[in-house]
């Protein structure tokens, strides 16, 4: 079997985009989570893209290896596929105007519709900003709420399990965010089998942060989604979303009132490998109404293509 294969990056989350026309039938994402494995192509998501006639320009199917499920929304996928719908001859698959100044293309995700804005200049991505509404919605639909493990107070926000990196601190100073040593994996596996038990979720995601930044953001983040299978990304679009849900709810975040409504922004330092913060800033944008989020934009300072080729299975 063999597949085209565009690569590319987001603040060193891995994303692999393939055509959904060159998978087996039936075996779509046994496929996709092969190619994510270190002995293939080695990624954090696969995205696998379809064309779609009326109003989207893409159907899409995204695919984590951790949970070996085909997940809702990935934020890191959105970006790399924007830049590769640009920068690479895959934008011409698609019917994509690639020496446009601005494209915007609307996505069939599993989530619901969302819609990518890119803006360029001779072929080059300059900046891509998601829309991640739809993913904001089943946040609230899943559950946005304080909850207690282990004497330490965490947020539930949609399916993402958050936890600040001081509070965790306070009631185990033992814990290492640099090393993840055997007690701190232990520490955050139960943690999150806790919280995978009392609330249902059973996909992997976590997000940690601290409010001491280093660079120009206003939070300093990682995510440990699956420490005890040696998965952490350094930088996530649907977990920067979480971040900014459970930091609102918790009060951590200044608005700015407008008309009745309050916009909020977060810029998050991620981009450090596995420990906490980095150069690079993701910047999430949010409408607020009465405490929740009611509109929510992504985007990334750092987001590159960095292989095209075949691939052999």
């Amino acid at each position: 079997m063999k597949l085209d294969f565009v690569r590319g990056h987001m603040g060193g989350n891995l994303i692999i985009l393939v055509l959904g026309e060159q998978m087996p039938p039936g075996k779509e994402l046994e496929t996709a989570v092969k190619l994510l494995k270190p002995e293939y192509l080695y990624g954090h998501e696969a995205g696998i893209l379809y064309p779609r006639k009326g109003d989207f320009g893409l159907k899409v199917k995204i695919a984590e290896p951790t949970s070996q499920c085909f997940i809702s929304a990935c934020g890191g996928f959105t970006q790399v596929l924007g830049a590769a719908l640009i920068e690479t001859e895959l934008g011409d698959k698609f019917g994509i105007n690639r020496h446009a100044a601005r494209t915007e293309v609307l996505l069939d995700t599993d989530g619901g519709p969302t819609k990518l804005y890119i803006e360029s200049s001779e072929g080059k991505v300059k900046s891509i900003k998601t829309d991640m509404t739809a993913f904001v919605r089943e946040c609230y639909r899943r559950g946005v709420k304080p909850l207690h493990y282990e004497g330490l107070e965490v947020m539930q926000a949609g399916k993402f399990l958050v936890l600040e990196a001081d509070r965790c601190k306070s009631i185990f100073p033992w814990v290492d965010f640099i090393n993840w040593d055997l007690r701190t994996r232990e520490m955050l596996t139960t943690i999150q089998d806790q919280f995978a038990g009392e609330t249902g979720e059973q996909e992997y995601n976590v997000v940690l942060y601290d409010r001491n930044p280093q660079y120009a953001g206003d939070m300093r983040v990682v995510y440990p989604h699956c420490v005890k299978a040696d998965y952490i990304e350094p930088s996530c679009g649907t977990g920067t979303v979480a971040l900014g849900i459970a930091a609102l709810a918790r009060g951590e975040l200044p608005q700015v009132s407008t008309n009745g409504l309050h916009t909020v922004s977060l810029k998050a330092e991620c981009g450090g490998g596995r420990e906490l913060g980095g150069p690079d800033i993701s910047i999430l944008e949010m409408i607020v109404e009465k405490g929740r989020v009611i509109e929510a934009a992504f985007s990334h300072s750092n987001v590159e293509i960095t292989s095209v080729g075949k691939g052999w299975l």
